[in-house]
């Protein structure tokens, strides 16, 4: 793949290429909550640009690195214990900090194309849920807390199409396993390359 691994691994970078091939024939966008640096929407990309077909892809993130964890999350992603004095404050902790830039210039790098990405800066508590999404065919969620994670499979879960994908790449943290289980049975579930998927049937 042209995309680099970035918080990701080839395995996983891989995957989601695999996931968006198998939606080729679905309708509905394709959404990550959680960009960083741009690995994985551009695994979408490069599928996309493969396979000569367009479709828009959404990445929401505040560009400004995970927020701080709160009372239903055992851990502060990157760093280990919490924080309590910034108990769930929705400022950047500094870790995966990436502006908007540094994915544009990676998808350049990668000799992907922009025109078709949307790029949502904010805290998804802010930009979720009144945002004025279309149907999903791809939905993958790497907001790493309970809240950051809730709020997504609140407004966008709603949005997946049948037949449609969700990817959770923070599946083995507990705020994220925990706000996954409030929509969807453990049963359903797939854990694979530490991740986990759901098809929505």
């Amino acid at each position: 793949m042209k995309v680099n691994p970035h918080y990701s691994t080839q395995e996983t970078l891989q995957f989601t290429y695999d996931c968006a091939k198998r939606l080729l024939l679905l309708p509905g966008v394709f959404v990550e909550c959680g960009v960083a640096s741009g690995s994985q929407i551009g695994a979408m990309q490069e599928f996309l640009q493969d396979n000569e077909t367009e479709r828009t892809i959404y990445g929401f993130d505040s560009f400004q690195g995970i927020p701080f964890a709160g009372e239903n999350d055992s851990e502060q992603p990157g760093i280990g214990k919490k924080d309590e004095s910034k108990h769930g404050l929705l400022e950047s902790s500094g870790i995966s900090s990436h502006s908007k830039e540094v994915v544009f210039a990676n998808f350049k790098r990668w000799g992907l194309k922009t025109d078709n990405l949307i790029l949502v800066e904010g805290w998804f508590e802010n930009t979720v849920p009144n945002y004025p999404m279309p149907d999903i065919a791809l939905l993958r969620l790497d907001g790493d807390l309970y809240s950051s994670t809730k709020v997504c499979m609140e407004h966008f879960f709603p949005k997946l199409v049948k037949g449609g994908i969700l990817i959770i790449d923070d599946y083995l943290l507990s705020g994220c396993q925990k706000a996954i289980h409030e929509f969807i049975s453990p049963d359903e579930i797939i854990n694979i390359f530490g991740i986990a998927y759901y098809e929505h049937v």
